[in-house]
């Protein structure tokens, strides 16, 4: 299946990108899945990746750092549930890169007990990133276009039990990407949309795993799965 956002008549082939003197954004880069796409991005030869995280990370910034000392990693401490600091991070991302190519937005927590906040991170922080990237990648706003990753679920596509809360925001995610990838918008903006959807993926996030779901009962089903 040819990913949404791409015009008629190409081949995947003729959408492969280099990644070679981009300008990237992670959000949720300083840990599990998203310090793993900031790596690749700089191996892939990203001028200038910008990271967006709550969370620090010294250790793994001092490292990315020394592995390329010609290319810039900027790091910004942010929630992407606030969103109009998210907008004024990108203003300064935008400010100081120049122009911004590829977002990949991975920022998330899992917590179902915690329901606004799953809510606000997960979904909410994936819009605000997005929609806050949008004016500095656009063509239609003398940008160069570009791409926008979202990370998303295979429990978005199929609903796991145990985690409604978590399934719901990544379900979520999904559709506001699709919509987003829509041909229309494409032809003005020339922005590429995907959604990423792992599978089960042991980071941090899942500490304490069992605390954190609504059904207790549901516990022991949670460890067979």
């Amino acid at each position: 299946m040819k990913p949404q956002g791409i015009p008629p008549n190409t081949t995947i082939n003729q959408t492969k990108m280099s990644f070679r003197g981009k300008n990237a954004v992670v959000t949720g880069g300083a840990g599990g899945i998203g310090l793993q796409v900031s790596k690749q991005l700089l191996s892939a030869g990203a001028a200038k990746v910008a990271i967006i995280d709550l969370q620090d990370n010294l250790e793994e910034f001092v490292k990315l750092r020394a592995a390329h000392p010609t290319q810039s990693v900027m790091i910004i401490k942010m929630d992407v549930a606030n969103k109009k600091g998210v907008e004024a991070t990108f203003e300064e991302i935008a400010k100081t890169f120049g122009n911004i190519d590829i977002v990949v937005n991975v920022a998330g927590i899992f917590n179902d007990k915690d329901v606004q906040r799953t809510l606000l991170v997960n979904l909410g922080g994936i819009i605000n990133s997005t929609l806050s990237a949008l004016p500095y990648m656009g063509k239609d706003n003398g940008g160069k276009g570009g791409i926008v990753v979202n990370m998303s679920s295979v429990v978005g596509l199929d609903p796991m039990f145990i985690i409604p809360v978590y399934g719901a925001t990544k379900a979520g995610i999904i559709n506001f990407t699709r919509c987003l990838a829509n041909e229309k918008y494409y032809q003005r903006s020339g922005i590429k949309f995907v959604t990423v959807c792992p599978g089960a993926t042991m980071t941090d996030m899942f500490t304490n795993f069992t605390e954190k779901i609504i059904f207790p009962e549901t516990s022991d089903e949670t460890y067979r799965i």
